[in-house]
């Protein structure tokens, strides 16, 4: 998405960050994941409570349960280097995270919505989904115990 051209700088890069913010892994996030990863780096089994985005942010990755991992520090540092750990990543995610929250590579797990109701995409977040059907998923807390 382009930025509008109308706005000044310090308002594109208030937008920039704002919009990054999104992308953060929420606390309820960072929890589930480290527990459902039991705080183990899932490259080497070493203890480890980084959350790692596997999809970037710049690239559009969400802080989702799906886009989440537990790595240890060598592995994360690892993860933002080499092309050959990220392909891994995403190995990981189709094979063990998608199955896992029984949902397809074009939607995204959230287990809390944002704030205002409101999905990334700019739909309204009902029923567990989006109303724009752009992929939210929302996961309530018993099927979350389920995992």
């Amino acid at each position: 998405m382009a930025m509008d051209e109308t706005l000044s700088k310090r308002d594109q890069r208030d937008k920039r960050q704002a919009d990054h913010k999104r992308n953060d892994f929420s606390a309820l996030v960072r929890a589930h994941i480290r527990e459902r990863d039991g705080e183990r780096c899932v490259l080497c089994g070493r203890p480890g409570r980084e959350v790692h985005h596997i999809i970037p942010r710049a690239h559009g990755g969400l802080g989702t349960a799906d886009n989440g991992i537990c790595l240890d520090a060598g592995c994360h540092h690892q993860a933002h280097r080499s092309k050959q750990v990220a392909k891994q990543l995403l190995r990981y995610r189709e094979r063990v995270l998608l199955p896992l929250y029984g949902i397809r590579a074009d939607e995204y797990v959230w287990l809390d919505p944002l704030m205002d109701g409101t999905c990334r995409c700019g739909g309204q977040v009902a029923d567990g989904a989006c109303d724009k059907m752009c992929g939210l998923k929302l996961l309530n807390r018993r099927e979350e115990s389920r995992g």
